[in-house]
């Protein structure tokens, strides 16, 4: 999921559903939440606010000059070992985009444009792949955290403990609890159990 505006730095949450280990997922999030992507995203969240409807692109076609690959964002890729990506976007109510993505290693080719077209049909045909929209809008627009915070905070909605997170990060344990502490506060929860069921279930107030 990102709030919708491409004339603001990207701010992602993202969950990985299969074919990822826990240290590319978070190498993944660095480069996503990194400033460098808001040349290779706005473009097309551009056209997905003007079309308003559900798109499908490749990273060809999200950026002909390929500068994700001498950007610091692409580096982070890399280590990741992503090469490539093919992404379906939508969306979501009250603002917002929910977006599938697929990704090949690095050395693997570029996805194709029947692949594209393939992809599209599929997620588009079904809809509970994408969220129809954050699972609590009451909350402060998620760009109000700084690109540590977002990361910290997908880390933490995978269930790392805060020394983990530090030792990844190259960051002190109280460094990430002060991190952890704003998290919760903008999001008014107390733990992290409570911050991934606010996150994946808003409020709760209609279960």
């Amino acid at each position: 999921m990102a709030e919708f505006d491409p004339d603001k730095p990207p701010s992602f949450v993202g969950f990985e559903h299969g074919g990822w280990d826990e240290e590319r997922f978070a190498r993944y999030i660095e480069a996503m939440n990194h400033p460098d992507m808001e040349e290779v995203t706005r473009p097309s969240s551009i056209e997905l606010r003007e079309k308003g409807t559900q798109l499908t692109r490749t990273l060809r076609q999200m950026d002909p000059p390929m500068r994700l690959e001498n950007s610091k964002a692409g580096e982070l890729w890399a280590k990741a070992d992503i090469g490539t990506l093919l992404i379906s976007q939508r969306p979501m109510d009250g603002g917002g985009i929910s977006g599938v993505a697929v990704y090949r290693r690095l050395g693997e080719p570029h996805f194709d444009e029947r692949e594209s077209r393939i992809a599209h049909i599929v997620l588009s045909e079904v809809p509970w792949l994408h969220f129809q929209s954050f699972p609590d809008r009451q909350t402060p627009e998620l760009e109000r955290l700084y690109p540590r915070h977002r990361t910290v905070l997908n880390l933490l909605c995978e269930g790392w403990s805060r020394k983990r997170i530090a030792d990844h990060l190259g960051l002190s344990v109280n460094t990430v609890h002060g991190y952890s502490k704003a998290i919760f506060r903008h999001f008014g929860v107390h733990s992290q159990p409570e911050l991934i069921r606010r996150l994946t279930k808003g409020d709760g107030g209609d279960l």
